[in-house]
């Protein structure tokens, strides 16, 4: 494309591709063209979002960046600076003052101490900078300076700033009216006591989302310095709350919040966190207008004890309050590491179609990873304890790969068992033998497992398996390979249904992403004419092929 060609654009055209791009890449590759460029890329109407990363070593990119900050101030919009670039040369070539009256977000990474304190002080100026996020790393240990800067900042909306996770020093007073802040958006990642963070909140009367990495309790005996009203306050997430219940809970009563979302998980020994009679009454008094509650307690296993003696799953939450709330208890168990949550439902893979939700028969174990096999054993015990305070109606397993002899022991255990969801599935080679097959029909015959979801399938015995493993299945879900020939597959079945009289699946779903009009009408066709059904359905829908029959 010509020079001439390209000037028949509008100047609109060009705003809309560059709003994309690194704003000192768009100067480099358009400062030395024609007359109208030059005009372009200093027009108020083009925004640079500035780039300062460490790929920048060379002297001709480092006068790019020079020529642009000094010249084009007033078109910087969002600054972000990385560690390669700390030196004093280059910082010392450009300040920032109020000429960079666009400049509404900036962010910092790994910068050195002295030139991030001298880089804060000379923001004050900026008229629009609303967001600005900080990534000390492991150069900075007293944050005490940085925070007293970045609560002076005028116009000040949002902040982020990080920090290695240990021997952070923060000892600021309390604030003074004279000092309040227009923060309404404070993530603290780092540590932090909940005296240090009553102290830095008391700077921002006007917060409203509150996100931090790991609170944990006082180790001094001062007392808690509680801060102000926070009636805007409607977001908490706590990711690692290291506390007491007893504090957590007087800081959301004193507060006075008016939380909507409140997340937290917790590592403590502190069982109150699970006593839903506390935390209905917290909600129902301090916490009216709270939407969604997330509440995840981790837990490591003994594998020598291979029992739950240190910590009770909850066996309660089911109370009519958490019903109406939709909130509901779920297992999640990684080796040796348990965790036990109560969140709010969200619709599963096996709610498609179904006209109601049964929140009471919710209560879903997920198996991310098994012990190594000398363990394996233990895992019996550890749903002995589950099973003795929560029934388990939906089991997911996300393992990579289960053996199929596993697979029949720990439905076994899991009579309840509603619903079944397998990554993949490797077929035991002991699975013809006598004493495998009575232990695979007698599970057959105790299990009521209605819903199967197969997430990846090598080859049709796998399902042939799951068909005898649970043959009071009603809906199978599979995700197709689509390199195999899906009428095949699907004829296959419908003519195992047929031999075993199979008087209970009614439903096939099929994720394949090559379905289409003319695959649907192949195999309504091949249905009919090999008379495998004689009142069907089959339709398509995102990928999914669907198979219904009475």
């Amino acid at each position: 494309m010509s020079i001439t060609s390209i000037e028949n654009f509008s100047n609109e055209f060009f705003y809309e591709i560059f709003e994309y791009l690194d704003g000192c890449k768009i100067y480099k590759a358009f400062s030395n063209l024609n007359h109208r460029f030059q005009q372009l890329l200093n027009s108020s109407s083009l925004l640079f979002k500035i780039y300062l990363t460490c790929s920048t070593s060379n002297e001709i990119d480092i006068n790019i960046y020079k020529q642009l900050l000094l010249n084009n101030k007033h078109q910087i919009i969002s600054l972000h600076m990385w560690s390669s670039l700390q030196n004093s040369e280059f910082f010392s070539s450009f300040s920032i003052d109020s000429s960079f009256n666009r400049l509404e977000s900036i962010v910092i990474n790994e910068i050195s101490s002295t030139i991030l304190i001298s880089f804060l002080t000379n923001l004050t100026s900026l008229p629009r900078l609303f967001s600005l996020t900080i990534d000390t790393q492991s150069s900075l240990r007293d944050l005490n300076e940085v925070y007293r800067l970045i609560f002076a900042l005028p116009k000040l909306k949002y902040i982020k700033i990080s920090a290695e996770p240990t021997i952070i020093s923060i000892s600021l007073l309390i604030a003074t009216n004279e000092q309040f802040s227009t923060i309404e958006y404070f993530v603290i990642n780092h540590d932090c006591t909940l005296n240090v963070l009553c102290t830095l909140i008391s700077y921002t009367p006007q917060l409203c989302h509150l996100n931090l990495m790991n609170l944990f309790e006082n180790y001094s005996n001062n007392e808690i310095i509680l801060p102000i009203i926070f009636s805007n306050l409607t977001y908490l997430s706590i990711q690692v709350a290291d506390i007491r219940f007893d504090e957590l809970e007087m800081f959301i009563i004193e507060t006075k919040c008016n939380l909507k979302l409140l997340r937290l998980i917790t590592f403590s020994e502190d069982r109150d966190y699970f006593d839903d009679d506390r935390w209905e009454e917290l909600i129902l008094n301090y916490l009216i207008e709270l939407e969604e509650f997330y509440l995840e307690y981790h837990q490591q296993i003994d594998p020598e004890s291979g029992s739950l003696t240190n910590f009770e799953p909850p066996n309660r939450f089911n109370s009519l309050f958490w019903i109406e709330r939709k909130s509901i208890f779920e297992i999640e168990m990684d080796s040796f590491e348990y965790i036990y949550s109560i969140r709010l439902y969200k619709e599963r893979w096996y709610d498609v179609n179904s006209s109601s939700i049964e929140l009471l028969n919710s209560t879903r174990l997920t198996l991310t990873d098994l012990p190594r096999n000398e363990y394996i054993m233990i895992l019996n015990l550890i749903i002995r304890d589950l099973l003795a305070v929560t029934q388990i109606y939906h089991l997911e397993i996300s393992k990579k790969t289960i053996c199929s002899e596993i697979l029949i022991d720990i439905i076994y255990k899991l009579f309840a068992l509603d619903t079944l969801k397998i990554t993949s599935l490797i077929l035991a080679l002991s699975r013809y033998s006598s004493i495998e097959d009575k232990k695979l029909h007698f599970v057959s015959n105790k299990n009521n497992i209605k819903k199967v979801y197969l997430e990846k399938m090598s080859k049709i015995e796998e399902i042939y398996f799951l068909i005898k493993l649970c043959p009071r299945m009603i809906h199978l879900k599979v995700e197709f390979i689509n390199d195999m020939d899906i009428e095949l597959f699907i004829k296959n079945i419908l003519k195992k249904l047929n031999h075993d009289c199979n008087q209970y699946l009614r439903s096939l779903c099929i994720h394949n992403s090559t379905a289409n009009d003319k695959i649907i009408q192949k195999l309504e066709e091949m249905i009919n004419r090999d008379k495998l059904l004689h009142h069907f359905t089959i339709k398509y829908i995102a990928d999914n092929i669907y198979l219904q029959w009475k």
